[in-house]
């Protein structure tokens, strides 16, 4: 009688060991055929009683060196507290299944992202301090929305960075798609929603709005590629001046237009003001007398008429006495002791005098030797014609090519940080925009004072203005 007690005890302890568990062996078997990953946890510790191949792989361990170790072990810190959340749950809902993301260290150092579906076990006396997932990898998913992510984000910060906007607007479509940076061109708040035709064109101004229709005229053909400048319209704000392209093309059948703006306003004002330079130097070139005066052997000013003397902010008779070596700098000294002061035939060069406002002088000279009745040398006239203008432009326009010589010798992301300093931006506001550190760019800017040979924020900021003015002419 007793035996055959023990004996049935036996049996039902044989049931409750769960004859199922050799199907699950044989579950987890067929999963990796799939790629997908199965293990069987006790849920008040999380140890790993049983897994299959493919979730070995998936922590970068040998199948039989996982057993009998704690899965939260396995996990990142960040992720221990709620998996162990997670699984006392599913203990508590037994039957019911949960699901959740959670990041894993995989043993060569990796990190990878494992979604587990888990199901707790009961029987006939209810909830097992066991469960089962079946475990998928979105690792590769994960980055690639993270790279995705990231190149949204360059390309906003590579937008803002060159002050470019894009937009792309399908045809028969009401509203376009604008960049985060075209609304920002466009002084647009992005939460007002997407933009239509008519909103465009009351950025546009008056003057412009013909031109921008008369770009969007049809016939449209993919591959046509269209540019047009136009200015924004002043009653809304300080004006603009933009550059834009348009092209298109096709997309399942359906004919869309993409394109590019660009804000060119810094360009343009310094085109304007090399143009007005230019103006004013020709109406001074033509508008100016040429004044004269005479020397002695000794380079003394015998006499000086008014429009000579004013070219130093003096009057003539102030000059006359003085040598001319008195007002020259070094080099235009040197100049009039082997030039001006020549005996034998007329010449005409350039020469620095210092006027009484303290500031350099240029003036183009043109000497000729002065005979006396006998045929000899007793001095010279001169004719005098003032260029300062000229010489500053050209000056600017020397140091301008150098200055973008200079720059030539950046990498590209020495330029993003260049152009965001030159804004005014401090570290830590550049570091966000170009997604980098604060160290890289105290490195970028330490390697910025280096290649540009410049001692201070200023002279940085001086030089790329400076080059700006030669990439606008």
């Amino acid at each position: 009688m007793s035996t055959e007690h023990r004996g049935t005890g036996q049996r039902k302890i044989g049931q409750r060991i769960d004859p199922a568990r050799p199907n699950l062996h044989a579950f987890g078997s067929m999963l990796d055929e799939y790629g997908i990953g199965f293990v069987r946890i006790e849920t008040s510790s999380s140890k790993i009683l049983n897994l299959n191949r493919s979730f070995a792989n998936f922590l970068g361990r040998e199948l039989t060196g996982v057993v009998g170790t704690l899965l939260t072990d396995c996990l990142n810190e960040d992720s221990q507290a709620d998996f162990i959340r997670l699984i006392e749950s599913v203990g508590i809902r037994a039957g019911e299944r949960a699901e959740e993301v959670f990041s894993v260290s995989v043993k060569d150092g990796s990190r990878r992202w494992l979604r587990f579906s888990l199901v707790a076990e009961a029987d006939e006396d209810g909830p097992k301090d066991e469960c089962n997932a079946t475990v998928i990898d979105l690792t590769q998913a994960m980055k690639a929305e993270e790279e995705l992510r990231l190149a949204n984000d360059r390309f906003d910060s590579a937008q803002e960075t060159s002050r470019v906007g894009s937009w792309e607007w399908k045809e028969g479509d009401e509203y376009a798609w604008w960049s985060k940076q075209l609304y920002a061109l466009h002084r647009m708040d992005p939460d007002r929603g997407p933009v239509s035709f008519e909103d465009f064109m009351l950025m546009v101004a008056p003057k412009d709005r013909e031109t921008i229709i008369r770009v969007n005229q049809p016939p449209f053909l993919p591959g046509d590629v269209r540019r047009f400048e136009f200015s924004s319209n002043p009653a809304v704000g300080p004006q603009r001046h933009f550059a834009a392209t348009v092209w298109m093309t096709e997309i399942d059948g359906r004919l869309v237009r993409r394109g590019t703006t660009q804000d060119v306003t810094r360009q343009v004002e310094l085109v304007k003001a090399l143009e007005q330079s230019e103006v004013n130097l020709r109406e001074l070139v033509s508008h100016t007398a040429e004044g004269s005066a005479v020397l002695n052997l000794d380079g003394l000013f015998i006499q000086a008429d008014e429009k000579f003397a004013s070219m130093l902010g003096c009057n003539p008779e102030d000059l006359v006495g003085q040598p001319i070596q008195k007002f020259a700098e070094a080099e235009s000294q040197r100049a009039i002791e082997e030039r001006f002061l020549n005996r034998t035939h007329a010449e005409a060069y350039e020469i620095q005098l210092q006027h009484v406002d303290e500031y350099w002088a240029w003036l183009l000279l043109s000497s000729a030797p002065l005979l006396n009745d006998d045929g000899q040398f007793v001095g010279v006239q001169v004719k005098a014609l003032d260029i300062t203008h000229r010489k500053q432009v050209e000056i600017l326009a020397k140091h301008a090519s150098q200055a973008r010589a200079k720059l030539k010798s950046l990498t590209s992301r020495e330029r993003q940080v260049l152009a965001q300093i030159v804004d005014g931006q401090m570290n830590k506001v550049i570091a966000n925009r170009l997604d980098i550190s604060e160290k890289t760019v105290e490195r970028h800017r330490s390697n910025l004072m280096k290649k540009l040979e410049a001692h201070s924020v200023a002279e940085l900021v001086r030089i790329s203005i400076t080059a700006e003015v030669m990439t606008a002419s």
